[in-house]
């Protein structure tokens, strides 16, 4: 057996499970020898002893390392080596000819990626981690398709860079509020209105370039959905409701005539496109999938001075022609323009008498005993963080 089926299907008339597969299947506690070795002085003093006891935890994670001279950066994991001439996307037969490399069904066990191969980095000049992609030229996990040219990384990492510009150094003030700020930031505005302002163009209607003032506006400051006064309000209320309201409008008009619908939707089934309100799925609420990076590279391919790395073989806003995309963007703003409505966007479940996005985009804890939670206000935030500062060399 492979794994866990997760389906059941024909293939050439004939029935099939298919299975989901993971490397540490029967070695979850495997990794207990590489965690063993991270807490031990004796074994961990260096950036090149702390990777070679990351090597030894199986699950997928990215590790950090820092003393008074060095830092450096390690993913583990247990990544196979696939069989020739298969691809990640799609599924393969368990009849053994398309297996991981050295795959031994009893044992569980396979040919993995060596440590070497795999992301690392040893005392590069900083480093930043949110999930984002490890390396260039590596993979994603076969479920993960969007990775692209925008990360949420990107709004901590901009920080960072602009602290230590030149001979600068970054306080510890300054990395807290690097890691701080994007806390409440839309990754969708915040990367995408430079591009969409340069597409969109200059409209000779009026109600529209107001409307691109106010998203620009709010963008350039930002793009926070946050209530800095406390008055039950975001800042930016007006802006935020237009784009809740434009951007799966945007992205129908962008990608859905050049895909055709069915396969438009068939994708948003794989990658949802417009789901990304941080109150509006608890499986997509902060930014780390979705269509953005996808928009920022067709847009550019048109409207951008500068080449785009990696181009598709298309370009899909207008199938490619300026005048077309520009027509359908400024449409897709003017029919959010004309639809744009708190009480539809925001008023349901404990917002239904509260229709706006401070009250929607609330972080809301699931009850699972006596004592409850209340809404806390919306913050894109892991369980906790730490800042470390090392200020003295000790001898190991």
């Amino acid at each position: 057996m492979h794994g866990i089926v997760y389906a059941r299907g024909t293939v050439h008339g004939k029935k099939v499970a298919f299975v989901s597969a993971r490397s540490t299947y029967f070695h979850e506690a495997d990794s207990a020898i590489g965690f063993f070795d991270l807490n031990d002085p004796t074994k961990v003093h260096d950036p090149e002893s702390f990777r070679e006891a990351v090597g030894g935890i199986n699950f997928l994670f990215n590790w950090g390392y820092i003393d008074s001279d060095h830092i450096a950066y390690q993913l583990s994991g247990w990544m196979p080596q696939r069989a020739t001439r298969t691809s990640p996307d799609f599924p393969v037969l368990g009849t053994g000819a398309f297996d991981w490399q050295g795959f031994d069904p009893d044992l569980h066990t396979e040919t993995t990626v060596p440590l070497d191969r795999r992301p690392h980095a040893v005392d590069q000049k900083y480093l930043v981690s949110w999930n984002n992609k490890q390396a260039p030229g590596w993979a994603a996990a076969d479920d993960k398709f969007s990775y692209g040219p925008i990360f949420r990384s990107q709004m901590i990492e901009r920080r960072v860079q602009a602290a230590i510009k030149g001979s600068r150094k970054a306080t510890i003030e300054q990395l807290v509020q690097a890691m701080e700020e994007p806390a409440s930031q839309d990754l969708r505005a915040w990367s995408l209105m430079a591009i969409l302002r340069k597409a969109l163009g200059r409209p000779k209607d009026q109600t529209l370039r107001d409307a691109i003032a106010l998203l620009t506006n709010w963008a350039r400051s930002g793009a926070h959905r946050r209530d800095l006064n406390k008055d039950g309000k975001d800042e930016d209320e007006q802006a935020i409701a237009l784009f809740d309201t434009w951007y799966p409008l945007l992205l129908k008009a962008q990608f859905g005539r050049a895909l055709g619908g069915p396969a438009y939707d068939a994708l948003s089934t794989v990658l949802r496109p417009a789901s990304v309100l941080p109150g509006d799925d608890p499986s997509a609420p902060d930014y780390d999938d979705g269509w953005w990076g996808f928009v920022s590279k067709d847009l550019r391919d048109l409207f951008a001075r500068r080449g785009v790395r990696g181009r598709w073989s298309r370009v899909y806003c207008g199938r490619g022609s300026r005048s077309r995309c520009r027509a359908a963007l400024q449409s897709s703003l003017r029919e959010a323009l004309a639809t744009v409505d708190p009480v539809t966007l925001y008023g349901r479940g404990d917002c239904t008498d509260d229709p706006d996005a401070q009250c929607f985009d609330r972080n809301r804890s699931t009850t699972a005993g006596a004592i409850s939670v209340p809404p806390a206000p919306f913050q894109n935030r892991p369980t906790f963080q730490q800042t470390v500062e090392v200020t003295q060399h000790l001898p190991r």
